[in-house]
């Protein structure tokens, strides 16, 4: 069987640089223009086998020697990724999973995740290393040496200096400030959310267009772009299929190939959405090419390479601001501290546990799109409705041996209580091959495993005070009201019923 990338070909691979007679990178011309042109017009040089000369691009993957067979499909041999946010829950653990699989792998950092979390007073509750010891850890434990560079997104001259030195075939953009309350802080909080992840990205764009253009940008969005449309209209993987259409005074219009409708919930997930607009227009104007992932909530602590030492082990966070809910959740049953859910708790997100999500970003790694193509994929394993999320917690919990109660308080935010939610995932498992591995039942138990050890239980109890929300949308300081305490198992499920389109 045929690995689910073999059929691409030069178009899509990163050691292609086109040489042809005219520059269409720039000329706004559709693909089925750019590929219909006279015969011979468009040829590359392969910067991997230069020995080939001028050709035209149609070698397969399959028929390359330089794409190899592994186990997730074939590889660009020592393919060269950058991991932008390298130290952080994301990029740390990508990087030991892509190091240990045999890509070339080297990544940035200015620790802003780490000032954040102190500024709130927080810590992450699985002990981390200092990076010097982590690189020397990789390399001691899995064989695996990491190029880094402490480098801010912001400073481009030293970004383009790390660039121009790597020649990255694939980056990977984890660099931004990954929190909805820290954003919504107040003015100077919500700022730097948008200077950073904004202005970052958006330099990084015109550094891929000057000094790498054939590399591949794999962008971390976020499912809450999307907003929850009260209307139960389903969530496309970023642009509307092409048989989408809009009726209206009595007229119609197809809506294929347009971006879907944006509704963010944060100032920081407005800053994703202009992410959005700016590598879709450089992938427009420029003929870069992109994968926006739109990524529902990751939770968890296991992958095999940070499983392998304490030393490799990724961050965990707990407190308001980067504590996201499962995590959070499986803290305070540790703790003894009631679940918190807000509002009604009927709300439904996306997820992912930190397994699958790793190796759905090595699937697309190996995979880019065409030049000019901005691609746009939901990376979900299942869809969970945060009352029932609590439940599930609860009965991992209490199996374990800890008296778990939930408690609704009232909601920081300004969003729904109730709505219905159709997240569209198909082109994960259809053209990349992924099907989750990890039920939510069984990471939830690896991660009372590891957090019921006694120094991270400990870890867990120094920073209990900053779990619950006092970050509220309405710009006021004060600590969320608890509304009702109650046992597990005692409330009946209402509301929507998700509904995930695979």
């Amino acid at each position: 069987m045929k690995a689910y990338n073999a059929e691409k070909t030069c178009w899509n691979c990163p050691a292609a640089v086109f040489k042809g007679n005219v520059d269409f990178r720039a000329c706004g011309q559709s693909m089925e223009d750019i590929k219909s042109v006279e015969e011979g017009l468009i040829v590359i040089e392969c910067s991997r086998r230069p020995e080939l000369g001028h050709f035209e691009p149609s070698i397969t993957f399959d028929e390359c020697p330089e794409w190899i067979p592994f186990q997730y499909g074939l590889m660009l041999k020592d393919m060269r990724v950058m991991i932008l946010g390298i130290d952080g829950y994301l990029g740390w653990t990508l990087a030991l999973k892509l190091g240990k699989l045999g890509f070339k792998v080297s990544g940035i950092d200015n620790f802003l995740r780490r000032d954040c979390v102190m500024e709130k007073g927080a810590h992450t509750i699985v002990p981390i290393e200092r990076m010097t010891e982590r690189l020397h850890a990789a390399r001691e434990v899995l064989g695996v040496n990491i190029n880094f560079r402490r480098i801010d997104i912001l400073d481009r001259s030293t970004l383009k200096e790390f660039l121009e030195e790597v020649k990255p075939e694939a980056i990977v953009h984890y660099a931004e400030i990954p929190s909805a309350p820290y954003s919504m802080v107040d003015c100077s909080h919500a700022i730097r959310v948008q200077e950073n992840n904004v202005l970052g990205t958006l330099g990084l764009l015109f550094l891929i267009k000057e000094v790498v253009p054939e590399t591949c940008l794999i962008k971390l969005g976020t499912m809450g772009e999307y907003g929850s449309p009260l209307t139960g209209r389903p969530l496309y993987e970023g642009i509307f299929p092409a048989d989408a259409v809009m009726k209206w005074d009595d007229r119609e219009w197809s809506l294929g190939g347009e971006l879907t409708p944006r509704d963010p919930v944060s100032f920081y997930h407005v800053s994703k959405v202009q992410d959005t607009f700016n590598v879709y227009e450089a992938c427009k104007y420029w003929w870069l090419r992109s994968y926006d992932v739109m990524q529902g909530v990751i939770y968890g602590v296991h992958t095999d390479e940070v499983a392998e030492d304490s030393r490799l082990r990724t961050r965990l966070d707990i407190d308001e601001w980067f504590g996201t809910v499962v995590n959070r959740f499986v803290a305070q049953a540790i703790m003894g501290m009631p679940l918190t859910i807000y509002g009604t708790g009927e709300q439904i997100r996306g997820f992912i546990a930190l397994e699958d999500a790793m190796e759905c970003m090595v699937r697309l790694i190996i995979s880019p799109p065409e030049p000019g193509q901005y691609d746009v994929v939901n990376q979900v394993s299942g869809l969970h409705k945060l009352s029932v999320l609590a439940e599930t917690v609860a009965e991992a919990g209490e199996k374990a041996g800890l008296d778990v109660k939930i408690q609704k308080v009232e909601n920081p935010r300004v969003e729904a209580d109730k709505h219905p939610l159709e997240v569209v995932s198909k082109k994960l498992p259809h053209t990349f091959g992924f099907e989750p591995k990890v039920p939510l039942e069984k990471e939830i138990s690896r991660m009372i495993d590891v957090m019921m050890q006694p120094e991270i239980k400990r870890r867990i109890e120094e920073k209990a005070h900053l779990v619950m929300p006092r970050t509220r949308w309405d710009g006021f300081k004060k600590e969320s009201d608890v509304l009702e305490v109650y046992e597990p198992g005692t409330r009946e499920d209402t509301g929507y019923t998700p509904v995930l389109d695979r």
